[in-house]
Formats: structure tokens, sequence, C-alpha cells
């Protein structure tokens, strides 16, 4: 089960701007300061309308899904929350050995934003990357360093702020059906998260 955890954990260090990237490339770093997007490219980038406090995620990351949520997703395994990572806090719901899911989130408070994933996927780091006008109110992107659809794992981030990237990354057993195509289940588990934080609930 280690080893299950440990590629979803790698594509959460690959969001935030680490090197470790699931398909064995190097990576760029998503969402840091060290790459600001050029002035001229920032009209492309769709702008928060309604930034979201997020101060109450940072302390408890795990709580973005409610218990409610998590059942919907017949997620039933205790989460395990990261307060300590370089990219943000974050939290993991480990399910793959009862549903074949393990969910990884992370709110990349390290100077993060859309601008810059949109700036990296110009020069080439994104060979998948789908923007997503609408999650729950959110502009986000669907993204992967492979280049064709994703198989059995998918990346999703999500801009509560300007400055804030809301990252989800989800692992599917290749043998359930879900794992053809696993960028929807992503977009659901965002869509819940979004919703949460935006009600403060």
């Amino acid at each position: 089960m280690r080893a299950k955890v440990a590629v979803v954990l790698s594509v959460a260090a690959l969001v935030a701007g680490c090197s470790n990237d699931v398909v064995g490339r190097p990576s760029p770093s998503a969402g840091g300061t060290d790459s600001p997007s050029p002035a001229g490219e920032s009209s492309d980038v769709p702008k928060v309308a309604h930034p979201i406090d997020t101060s109450r995620y940072e302390r408890e990351p795990c709580s973005a899904l409610s218990a409610d949520q998590l059942s919907q997703l017949g997620i039933k395994t205790e989460p395990k929350s990261d307060l300590a990572a370089k990219g943000g806090p974050g939290c993991e719901w480990n399910a793959y050995d009862d549903i074949g899911w393990t969910v990884g989130a992370r709110l990349l408070t390290a100077g993060s934003s859309l601008a810059n994933l949109y700036e990296q996927h110009a020069q080439g780091a994104w060979p998948f990357f789908e923007p997503v006008p609408d999650v729950s109110g959110y502009p986000g992107v669907l993204l992967e360093s492979v280049e064709t659809r994703p198989k059995s794992v998918c990346g999703m981030s999500v801009a509560l702020r300007d400055d804030m990237i809301y990252s989800v990354q989800i692992r599917i057993d290749p043998q359930k059906e879900e794992a053809n195509d696993p960028c929807p289940v992503v977009r659901k588990i965002a869509e819940m998260a979004v919703s949460t934080m935006k009600a403060g609930a």
C-alpha cells in the first residue's frame, strides 16, 4: 500500500513545485514565485472574482471534504493531514484498499498562481492541459505531464484566489472502470472541496 500512496504524493509534489514526476520525467515548478507570468499573457488567464479565505483550511486541510461528501464518494478511511510540506498544507485520503482510489489535495500557499501554470503550459511543460472555467464558480485546469489524456492518475488545480491554488490528485486502481478516464472523478472531488471552502463549512 505504501507504493500506491507514494505515487499520489509524488503527483502532489509535482504540482507544488518539486521535481519528482509520476511518469518519471523532469517536472517544472508549478506555482512558485521564481517564474512570474509575463504581463502580456495575464489577460489570457481567468481571474478569480470572489477570493476565498482559506485560513481555516490551511490549519485543517482535511476539513475541505465534509463527512457527507466523503460518504458520497465512498471514502471511509481516516484522512492524513500534512501541515509541514514546503508547498503548503495538504491532506491524503487513502481508500485504495477499499474502493481503489487514493486522493491527495494541497493548498499551494508558496506563491502559487494559475498564471504560472498557463505560462508553463505555453513553454511545453504540461502536454495535457485542459482549462475548466467553472469549478464550483472558480477557474481551474486539468493537467498532467503526459502526451494524451491521463490513465489511472489525474490532477486538477483550481484558483481560489489569483495567488492561491488548490491542487487535487487522484490515483485509481487500473482495474477499475474509472481508471480509463480519472479526470471527471478528480473534478468532482475538487468541486466538492471548493464548495466546502467557499461556504466556510
